[in-house]
C-alpha cells in the first residue's frame, strides 16, 4: 500500500469558481484568480457563462468583496449599480446609526426643501455646527469637502470635520448626490 500524501484544500479562487458554478455559470466562461497588481482575485465573466440579471445575487454572494468583471459592458453596468445598491442600503446604515448616536439625525436637512444644491449644501454644514461656506462647495452637481487647510494637528481637523463628513456621507447615500474631496495630502506642520 502506498501511502499518500493528504489532499490540499482548495485554494480561495477554486471555492469561489465552484460556488458561481452552483450559480448556473458555466465554468468556460470564467476566470478566477489573484491578480497582484489589483492585490485581490478578479473574477472576470464572459459571455459564454450564461450570467444574467436573475444570477447577480448569487454572483455577489459567490465572489464576496471580491474583483468582479464582464466582459459584456451592458451586464458590467448593470452588475456595478446592482452591487452599488446593496452597498448604498449598508452605508446609510451605518452613517444613521452614528448620527443616532451623535444626536444629529433629528431635524436633518432634506435635499427636497432647498431650491438648489448650494443652498443644502449650507444647510448641512449648519447641522453639523459649522459656519455656512467654510467647508462645502459645490462644482456642478458635485458637494465638494474643501475646508481651509490651516489647521496644524491632524486630531483637531478631525474632531471639527467628522459629525460634517458623517452629515455629507449620510446625505450623499439618502439622496444619490455625488460627494468630492479636494485634495489628498496630510495636514502640514508649519
Amino acid at each position: 500500500m502506498i501511502d499518500m500524501p493528504p489532499a490540499l484544500p482548495p485554494s480561495e479562487e477554486q471555492v469561489i469558481e465552484q460556488r458561481l458554478i452552483e450559480c448556473g455559470l458555466n465554468a468556460k466562461g470564467l476566470s478566477v484568480k489573484y491578480e497582484a497588481h489589483l492585490q485581490s482575485i478578479e473574477i472576470v465573466i464572459r459571455p459564454n457563462a450564461g450570467a444574467n440579471v436573475d444570477r447577480f445575487k448569487c454572483i455577489k454572494d459567490a465572489s464576496g468583496y471580491e474583483i468582479v468583471t464582464f466582459e459584456d459592458r451592458n451586464m458590467h453596468v448593470a452588475y456595478n449599480e446592482y452591487a452599488s445598491e446593496l452597498a448604498r442600503s449598508q452605508v446609510l446604515d451605518g452613517f444613521k446609526a452614528s448620527l443616532e448616536e451623535k444626536g444629529l439625525l433629528e431635524a436633518f436637512p432634506e435635499r427636497r426643501k432647498f431650491q438648489n444644491l448650494r443652498e443644502y449644501a449650507k444647510a448641512l454644514e449648519t447641522h453639523g455646527g459649522l459656519k455656512p461656506g467654510t467647508a462645502l462647495r459645490v462644482s456642478g452637481d458635485v458637494i465638494v469637502f474643501d475646508p481651509p487647510h490651516n489647521d496644524k494637528n491632524p486630531a483637531d481637523f478631525m474632531e471639527r470635520y467628522s459629525n460634517l463628513l458623517a452629515i455629507v456621507g449620510y446625505a450623499s447615500a439618502l439622496e444619490r448626490l455625488n460627494f468630492g474631496f479636494i485634495g489628498n495630502a496630510a495636514v502640514s506642520e508649519k
